[in-house]
């Protein structure tokens, strides 16, 4: 009796040489991205951050937004003052400067292309409904003319964007809702607090006496 040859999976000593099965390759298997970074889209308008009306603006309770929807947000608000987040409800007061001066999110700024690293001045109108570059941010160079970097940079970039006009009621509903945060503000105050209530009591001292006075008034 013949010895049975030996079996191999991967040869087959009865076959051709030129027949051999292929050698199977394993795919080099690449880790996945790094998705720890932070998100580079507002999260309103899924627009990409950029460093001039699109720079990415962090809100009190860490969510961030660009400015043109933050501007567009504040223009329809009842409340100029403040900021209300859409995400979680938080409400953000505005600098003293108005809203381009709210703390922009250098994490995210860091992840822009370098020539977006440097974010450019802008100014809020809220009136008009404009978002406006300041042409101060052009810094002059050595013979007094403005830079040549800064004015390339900002050569396909609108110096002027229009984020609508407040409507006649929340134009109202601001003026209205700030007197009275105005006057709670003054209320607050220990010497207005004394203030008032002096004269609340020389008040009514003042009616007591007139009511005394006509009950105790002879009758002709």
């Amino acid at each position: 009796m013949l010895p049975l040859p030996a079996f191999s999976p991967t040869s087959n000593p009865y076959a051709p040489a030129d027949l051999q099965p292929p050698q199977l390759s394993v795919p080099d298997l690449q880790p996945p991205p790094d998705e720890s970074g932070p998100d580079l889209e507002c999260a309103i308008c899924f627009s990409e951050f950029n460093n001039v009306f699109r720079c990415p603006k962090m809100l009190n309770c860490k969510h961030t937004f660009c400015l043109e929807c933050l501007a567009r947000m504040n223009i329809k608000s009842v409340e100029p003052s403040a900021i209300q987040c859409p995400l979680c409800r938080g409400l953000t007061p505005l600098p003293p400067l108005g809203l381009p001066k709210l703390a922009t999110d250098s994490d995210v700024l860091s992840y822009l292309p370098a020539a977006m690293q440097r974010v450019y001045s802008i100014r809020f109108i809220r009136n008009k409904g404009k978002l406006q570059v300041k042409r101060s941010s052009d810094r002059p160079g050595r013979s007094g003319r403005p830079g040549r970097r800064s004015m390339t940079s900002l050569r396909s970039v609108n110096r002027t964007l229009d984020v609508g006009r407040p409507s006649s009621s929340s134009r109202d509903g601001g003026e209205a809702t700030g007197g009275v945060g105005a006057l709670f503000r003054l209320t607050g105050r220990p010497v207005c607090r004394a203030f008032l209530l002096t004269l609340v009591v020389m008040m009514m001292v003042v009616l007591t006496g007139i009511i005394i006075y006509f009950f105790t008034k002879p009758k002709n």
